[in-house]
């Protein structure tokens, strides 16, 4: 317990206010603004209590994203002395609990108070909040009658209703830290869902409602027995004793409500906080609907005709409301725009077209993560935990998304909680679930696509066995209503006139049937909606074409669905998405994020920018510290190329000029040559070529990979007759080196891990590299050529080793983004390494391909870095929502 007096950064506590289960608060007095607050702190034992300190840092978050009138205020969020604390709103007054105490409600006070909390519910719940424990404890009546709901600690993001008896981790039962099945919230005012350890979702919240309007008005719980579990038993069996037999008449129209509420089937509930506030307001008049308009029009009216005309006005508004919920979608097209935070770069509907998952950058950090919006609601939610997201997929049952981060295929749930990895994914290319609990996914750019079961288990190839003479890669997976088959695209990275390889096909995850066959010739992303498929044609129009998969068979002349989706060049992603039910979102946008070279100093200053903001990647700074090798794509021509751009103000030039892919330039050490990768018909190869601008193109040494691998270059080593590259195959990514002039390609580490980013020091001696042998990517060294001996840099995470060029550091990125630098000591035979320091957030642009491997470089003398550094557009496209797609097309 704190003292008065005690200081807790700009707070100092004045006394208690009352103590609970999670946590104790005081009356304090906020320092800086002279005004009283009220702090939350939990106790240091409890802090160390993993479930509640989650539980606490939960309530924080949901409480402020909030900003409601009858929803407590929070203010800040805070440490001391190991425990955490919140700062909010100081009320006075008394709970709803304390009032009860002294016996039931009159009518017009419990409408009127009943009013306040479901606009509060409402507020959270389009934020995708459910508070899951609304009791009378939780809602405060201030002196002037104003209604405050508190505590969200057990607030989750809201999902949609999925199918009855799925168990849904997080949602109504405690984490796997705490006692197994334990159900979380207050029994009497629990929802039959709840009991049942199904999703939470805002009519769990109408239910607890209900029984507190119950409450209100009869003075008695509605199903509180003498345990716990005969409390849930009667929630889940019983009906609450009429309120006609309370000590005051209540009012049919508003009984009615209460049973609504609290019904046990929650389709038969009010479906949104919104719609039970309008019923109780025209009940008391004081909404601003027709009613009250009606009303206030008609002085005259006798009372029980006014009661009577409101009653039938309510009636119809919610006929009117279930009619328009029911109907069959109108047969018109009808499309409207949403604002989104930032640029999209990754979109996916949900099956029914109710919600919409997508990749932004974080506002603060610039680290693409997956956000959540509800279709016809204006904001989007994001989901913790899902930085460095790429292409999200649905579960069938919209509980949960799939998504790739950190070279791992992962699901998190969309009510939010601890993403679960599922399988490697080196730069993958989409993955898509099925209604059968398999996942379906391309790991990588040129291997085959796998299939891996939902939890985890059965990870497999799956089209291995598919490849076609000149095919490079399988990617873009698609299932068909059967849960059988799938599409998915097949093909070469090279578009040409010549080209009878690259299309959409179909296949079927029994590895003992899914032979191939083609739908159409195309380079583009496909989806399908109940009879149509999708994709891009060579314009960027969307066009539309009749299918029926159950032959997986595409008839008719493909129409014009959109004059102009965007679209990734260097991944063959276009910027839509389709439901089954017709619906489509598109993106008039590339989706590719735009960057700027920037100067930044240790400590995070901006010292100045290298260029304008374009798409770029892979900053490579010239030995002499002149130049910079960069990856720009050309979003027109649909291409990416090297450039050498000037440090100097000398100018800039564009180094590479072939039709193909070219990227991820990495200088010789006398820096007359540039080495790149290069993908052809042929297949990948790694270019040389001088940097002295008096070459042509055809006299650049071609060292040739086969097959589907793929090769991108690190690094050379100290006598320019040796490359370091990362090496990509079916079985993963590998470290190899390319032997100069023979372009001999060989292994370098011997490893079951997966291995990238091989940075040979500036002597020549040492190599940094990324492997995820502990599960997560870390940063080690160990001895080059000969690759003995093992050293750990990173410890949480770490990517995109870079050394300082005279070799006295060594700098990585950690998984929050961070710069940090560590201090290496070598001698002949030795290597040691001093303590991590964070320097600075980089910002950097979000990786769009598999050759986006740098986001920084380093000068010289260690003391600047050439970030590529996210930057938000002027303006951010919205994205466009299609209702019926398909109707009228080619009329």
């Amino acid at each position: 317990m704190l003292t008065p007096g005690t200081r807790i950064g700009p707070y100092e506590i004045i006394a208690p206010i009352g103590a609970g289960g999670m946590g104790e608060v005081y009356r304090a007095r906020d320092t800086r603004l002279a005004r009283e607050i009220a702090l939350k702190i939990l106790p240091h034992s409890f802090a160390l209590d993993a479930d509640r300190l989650r539980r606490f840092e939960q309530e924080a978050h949901a409480v402020a994203a909030l900003n409601h009138p009858n929803i407590l205020a929070v203010f800040d969020i805070g440490e001391h002395d190991g425990s955490p604390f919140l700062v909010s709103e100081l009320l006075e007054g008394e709970s709803l609990r304390a009032v009860l105490d002294h016996g039931a409600l009159p009518q017009r006070k419990t409408i009127e108070y009943g009013v306040q909390i479901a606009q509060g519910l409402a507020a959270a719940h389009d934020k995708l909040i459910v508070h899951r424990d609304l009791k009378p404890e939780n809602i405060f009546i201030t002196r002037d009658g104003r209604i405050k709901i508190l505590d969200f600690g057990l607030a989750k993001l809201a999902q949609p209703p999925g199918p009855a008896g799925v168990e849904h981790d997080g949602l109504t039962r405690t984490s796997s830290h705490t006692a197994a099945g334990v159900v979380m919230g207050t029994a009497s005012y629990m929802a039959p869902e709840q009991v049942r350890g199904l999703p939470a979702d805002p009519r769990t919240d109408i239910f607890a409602f209900g029984a507190v309007l119950y409450e209100m008005l009869s003075g008695r719980s509605a199903f509180r027995r003498d345990t716990p579990a005969e409390t849930m038993t009667a929630v889940l069996r019983e009906d609450p004793p009429e309120l006609s037999g309370a000590a005051q008449p209540v009012s049919p129209g508003l009984e009615r409500i209460i049973r609504r509420c609290l019904e046990k089937n929650p389709e038969q509930r009010f479906q949104s906080a919104r719609d039970l506030s309008f019923a109780l307001g025209a009940l008391s008049g004081s909404d601003a609907t027709g009613t009250a308009k009606i009303a206030q029009q008609a002085p005259r009216m006798q009372p029980a005709l006014l009661w009577f005309a409101a009653a039938l006005l309510l009636a119809a508004a919610c006929a009117l409301t279930w009619f328009i919920a029911r109907r069959p979608a109108p047969a018109a097209r009808m499309q409207f725009a949403i604002p989104v935070p930032a640029e999209v770069s990754d979109m996916a509907l949900s099956a029914d077209g109710s919600l919409l998952a997508f990749v932004s950058p974080g506002e603060s950090s610039g680290i693409p993560m997956l956000y959540v919006q509800r279709i016809g609601m204006s904001n989007a939610v994001p989901l913790p935990g899902t930085e460095g997201a790429s292409f999200p997929f649905w579960s069938p049952d919209n509980a949960y998304l799939g998504f790739f981060a950190n070279d791992k295929l992962k699901k998190v749930p969309v009510s939010g909680g601890t993403p679960q990895v599922l399988a490697n994914a080196f730069s993958a290319r989409g993955g898509t679930w099925s209604s059968r609990g398999v996942i379906v996914f391309a790991p990588n750019v040129g291997i085959a696509i796998w299939r891996v079961n939902a939890d985890g288990t059965g990870a497999a190839p799956l089209t291995d066995t598919l490849y076609l003479k000149g095919e490079q890669t399988h990617r873009w997976p698609v299932f068909l209503p059967d849960g059988q088959h799938f599409l998915f695209w097949g093909g070469n990275f090279a578009e040409s006139r010549d080209d009878q390889v690259s299309g959409i096909y179909v296949t079927s995850i029994d590895k003992q049937k899914n032979d191939r066959h083609l739908v159409l010739l195309n380079h583009s992303t496909a989806q399908y909606d109940s009879g149509h498929l999708y994709y891009a044609d060579a314009q960027g129009q969307l066009l539309s074409l009749p299918f029926d998969p159950s032959k997986g068979i595409a008839s008719g002349s493909p129409a014009v669905a959109v004059d102009f989706v965007g679209f990734q060049p260097s991944t063959y992603w276009a910027a839509f998405s389709a439901a089954a039910n017709g619906t489509l979102v598109y993106s008039t946008s590339t989706g590719a994020v735009l960057s700027v070279l920037t100067w930044m100093d240790r400590s995070g200053k901006e010292l100045g920018r290298v260029g304008e903001p374009d798409v770029i990647a892979n900053p490579t700074i010239s030995p002499d510290g002149r130049r910079v090798s960069v990856d720009v794509t050309d979003q027109k021509a649909k291409n990416v190329d090297v450039w050498l751009m000037s440090l100097t103000n000398a100018g800039n030039s564009r180094f590479t000029f072939d039709p193909s892919e070219e990227a991820v330039g990495v200088w010789s050490r006398d820096g007359a040559i540039v080495a790149f990768r290069r993908v052809t018909t042929g297949g990948v190869n790694i270019i040389l070529k001088g940097t002295s601008g008096l070459e042509h193109e055809k006299g650049a040494l071609a060292i040739p990979v086969s097959g589907t691998d793929d090769i991108i270059p690190n690094s050379w080593s100290a006598d320019d007759q040796q490359i370091l590259c990362s090496y990509y195959s079916s079985s993963g990514s590998s470290l190899a080196i390319v032997s100069l002039p023979t372009g001999k390609v060989a292994p370098f580490l011997p490893s079951k891990s997966n291995q990238t980013n091989g940075m040979i020091s500036p002597d020549g001696k040492w190599a940094a590299y990324v492997s995820d042998e502990l599960g997560n990517p870390e940063v080690y060294v160990t001895t080059f050529p000969a690759g003995a001996g093992r050293w750990q840099i990173s410890r949480g995470g770490g990517t995109e080793p870079r050394w300082r060029p005279d070799g006295k550091e060594i700098f990585f990125i950690d998984p929050k983004g961070v710069l940090t630098a560590v201090p290496i000591t070598t001698t002949a035979d030795s290597f040691s390494t001093g303590n991590p320091a964070p320097l600075f957030p980089v910002r950097g642009r979000a990786p769009i391909s598999s050759t986006d491997i740098f986001t920084y470089d380093v000068s010289k003398d260690g003391q600047r870095f050439l970030v590529d550094r996210y930057v938000k557009p002027a303006t951010i496209t919205p994205l466009t929502v299609v209702f019926n797609a398909s109707a009228d097309l080619g009329k």
